[in-house]
């Protein structure tokens, strides 16, 4: 074999090594980036889910009904504005105190579906162990702000009730016609599974049940 030959063997040898490397350090490149990118996710993900847990803390006496539901008031716009106030849905708060404004509306519900998503991808990011309860504590959270939304809806209906009448109604007539205490009723289960959520939520992941007087 000539020497010219056996140059341009090295030569290829050397080149074909020089991409193998290329390749390899790309493909650890990319590896790495791909963690990067999932940990950005992950934290942006968890930042806004655990300020979601924190406004639900801070508010949790206005969740907390007594076993006379059907009799208690309930101040739809107070609830929703307090459970909204965070950075993330402070763009939704107008909608309580105009619900049928269609480009508040529109607004909303596009914060309603990014909700939605944001408790699937928390199964799909995360790990396994314990993902479901702060995916299902997201979902239960935006059902609690739709079902205010509803709920606000149909007061509104019955305070400028339209329908041609001889007479007045009374509340309890309009409370019959318009079904009230079916979406109240509604309402209130929303708001026990967020509050079930949570609890089940706070002692799976951190170990520890305790009463609400302690959180």
């Amino acid at each position: 074999m000539s020497q010219e030959a056996i140059l341009n063997i090295i030569l290829s040898t050397i080149v074909a090594l020089t991409a193998i490397f290329a390749l390899f350090q790309t493909h650890r490149q990319i590896k790495l980036s791909n963690k990067q990118f999932l940990f950005n996710r992950r934290l942006d993900k968890y930042l806004l889910a655990k300020s979601l847990i924190e406004l639900y803390k801070d508010n949790i006496n206005l969740l907390d009904y007594k076993d006379n539901k059907d009799d208690e008031a309930i101040i739809v716009d107070f609830q929703f504005i307090n459970l909204s106030n965070i950075e993330y849905l402070k763009d939704i708060t107008c909608i309580i105190g105009d619900p049928k404004n269609n480009e508040y509306k529109t607004n909303f519900l596009m914060k309603i579906e990014e909700l939605k998503k944001l408790s699937t991808e928390i199964k799909f990011i995360f790990p396994k162990k314990g993902s479901q309860y702060l995916s299902k504590f997201v979902f239960n959270y935006q059902n609690v702000l739709m079902e205010l939304y509803k709920y606000q809806v149909l007061l509104d209906d019955m305070i400028n009730d339209k329908i041609p009448r001889k007479q007045k109604p009374s509340y309890k007539e309009l409370q019959k016609e318009y079904g009230e205490l079916v979406h109240r009723r509604r309402l209130y289960d929303a708001i026990d599974s967020l509050n079930n959520s949570y609890e089940v939520m706070k002692e799976r992941l951190l170990g520890r049940k305790e009463g609400r007087a302690d959180d």
